[in-house]
């Protein structure tokens, strides 16, 4: 057996010593060449080079430029961004060359683009990770103008103090939407909205009296990518309106603001800085704008995908392709637009808190410890103190309020048996005693947008003989119901937070807590109401109790009532027991503000 193995073997080794003495064309024709790309493209960047250093920023474009590899006859490279699908198609302007596209990270901290590469023969390489590179966190703004000065005609930009922009006659100082500023003037206290510019623009009068706003230098290059914002508050709509602009020569390269003809919201971009009729790229808001309330725009231009979008009060309204974009080398300018080289478009109205970036501003979570996009942090963020009354009287029926806004509050009651009886032992302060038959607090005038985000604080005790019937803490009310309530049902022995609906019925949508309430405790309630995201919650100690998905609320002009509510037109839902220490904010308390809170303290409102 052994000697016919080595037979076996001897003859076997004949045709191979004879291959290498074989023609090479019929040796090509026995063994053709099947072999397909070994590697994908080689990716490089300056902009997000590979490596252990962090670059850019979320939403900030850079270029990447695909090449061979070592793979001449490349025809097509093939990648996928985060993801390892390799799907989108990259074709060189000849074979083997190389390719440079934009892409805009969504994400900070590492970052992959896998890729393959096609030959031309069709034959393609593996999938597989070809860049990875380290993103910094999400870069502040280019320009902010926080018109948190007070006075004067100067404001200076935060982010470069040497840069700022100067007021011309026609702008006053009003109160803003955010921003905490001592003002050194009148009014020496901190303002815990700070200021906003108001442009005066007289119905019928000279346009050179019209108030403006010029900044030293162009915030952006509006040919690239770039977001601007603002807070908002039109005094009346009649005519097409800017809020904020960049100028060119003869125009200005994008609006953000109202457009007259539609009613709408608007953020447009010029095709060109030039004269006559131009087919302008315009994206308007879903419904119709509102007169007279703060209201957050945002318009986002990304180079990269060529399109813009607009956001109102944190809410996508659409988008709309756009691939004119060009370079506009005048000021940023609040307040007025250029229009064939004529200053128009002039806001009457107050605007506060202008913000510009190079980059995108995101939709979505960038980093795994974030639970808000930043596009819902800027409409929602930072709280505005509406409201305080800390029910610390000790007689009389006035009751303090612990804002900058005076907007005290009436007892209706005997203040011999609301005063000096409520002890709130987990903060130590007193509050006030309510008899749950006909007692209750309420301002003149109404607090709070309830249409808008807003959150809304308080200590509560409920006696045990009052937890039989529907009790409200706090609400604000309109002609004949409360647009939200923060109290008691009856029916369950619940904690609840109640956002009505619009027409009297009494009837809305409910957070509940998980548990009875305990009678006869300090308890604290918290009731948020989020338009963004279009849903209420209800804190109870601190704790999320209740969340509930709303789209029915509407505005009470109507005053804030501690310890009622309106219901079917007539005052109702009487406490019966103890208040203390009332909040009310325009805005979304978070997690550390809502502890500030518990303890008896104002959360942070610094923008």
């Amino acid at each position: 057996m052994p000697r016919r193995a080595r037979t076996w073997g001897a003859i076997a080794l004949v045709p191979a010593l004879l291959v290498p003495f074989l023609p090479a064309t019929a040796h090509a024709e026995q063994a053709p060449d099947t072999s397909r790309p070994e590697r994908g493209p080689a990716v490089t960047s300056t902009d997000y080079p590979a490596g252990d250093t962090f670059h850019g920023s979320p939403g900030l474009p850079g270029e990447f430029t695909f090449s061979d590899n070592g793979v001449p006859t490349a025809t097509d490279y093939y990648y996928g961004f985060n993801d390892d699908s390799c799907t989108t198609r990259l074709t060189p302007d000849e074979q083997g060359g190389s390719v440079t596209v934009t892409l805009t990270p969504r994400q900070e901290g590492p970052n992959w683009i896998y890729a393959r590469t096609m030959d031309d023969s069709g034959r393609s390489s593996d999938c597989e990770l070809v860049h990875s590179f380290l993103v910094a966190p999400l870069s502040g703004p280019v320009v902010h103008l926080a018109f948190d000065e007070g006075q004067g005609n100067r404001v200076v930009d935060a982010i470069d103090p040497q840069r700022g922009a100067t007021l011309s006659d026609g702008v006053d100082w009003v109160r803003g939407r955010l921003g905490a500023t001592e003002n050194p003037g009148t009014n020496p206290t901190p303002r815990m909205n700070g200021t906003a510019v108001h442009l005066g623009v007289p119905m019928d009068g000279d346009p050179g009296t019209y108030g403006r706003v010029t900044a030293d230098h162009p915030a952006v290059d509006t040919s690239g990518t770039f977001s601007v914002a603002a807070w908002v508050r039109l005094d009346r709509a009649d005519a097409d309106h800017t809020a904020v602009a960049q100028q060119g020569t003869r125009q200005s390269a994008f609006h953000l603001g109202y457009e007259g003809d539609t009613g709408r919201w608007v953020f447009e971009m010029s095709p060109e800085d030039g004269d006559g009729p131009l087919p302008w790229t315009a994206v308007t808001s879903t419904a119709s704008a509102q007169v007279g309330v703060w209201t957050h725009l945002l318009g986002v231009h990304d180079s990269r995908t060529h399109e813009i979008t607009l956001y109102v009060d944190g809410v996508e309204q659409g988008e709309a392709a756009h691939t004119g974009a060009w370079d506009a080398p005048g000021p940023l300018t609040v307040g007025r637009g250029l229009v064939q080289g004529v200053d128009d478009h002039h806001w009457p109205g107050s605007i506060d808190d202008v913000r510009v970036w190079d980059r995108v501003v995101l939709d979505h979570i960038v980093t795994d410890h974030e639970i808000e996009t930043e596009v819902w942090r800027l409409a929602n963020r930072p709280v505005a103190p509406e409201g305080r009354w800390t029910l610390d009287e000790y007689d009389g029926t006035v009751v303090a309020d612990s804002t900058d806004h005076g907007l005290d509050a009436t007892l209706h009651g005997d203040p011999l048996t609301a005063w000096n009886f409520a002890e709130n032992g987990v903060t130590a302060s007193p509050g006030v005693r309510l008899n749950g038959v006909d007692e209750y607090i309420a301002t003149a005038d109404p607090a709070l947008r309830t249409d808008r985000s807003f959150s809304v604080a308080a200590w509560v005790r409920l006696d045990e003989t009052g937890g039989a019937i529907d009790a409200t803490a706090l609400a604000q009310s309109g002609p004949t119901d409360s647009a939200f309530r923060l109290g008691h049902r009856g029916s369950d022995g619940r904690w609840t937070f109640t956002l009505t609906s619009d027409g009297g019925s009494g009837a809305g949508t409910t957070a509940t807590s998980t548990a009875p309430a305990r009678l006869g405790e300090w308890t604290h309630l918290v009731g948020v109401y989020d338009h963004t995201r279009k849903e209420t919650i209800l804190y109870v100690n601190g704790r999320e109790e209740g969340r509930v998905a709303v789209t029915h609320a509407w505005h009470a002009d109507g005053p804030v009532y501690i310890g009622a509510a309106r219901e079917q037109g007539a005052i109702s839902h009487h406490w019966n027991g103890d208040i203390d220490d009332v909040h009310a904010y325009q805005g979304v308390l978070n997690e550390r503000d809502r502890d500030r809170v518990y303890m008896g303290e104002f959360p942070n409102i610094q923008v």
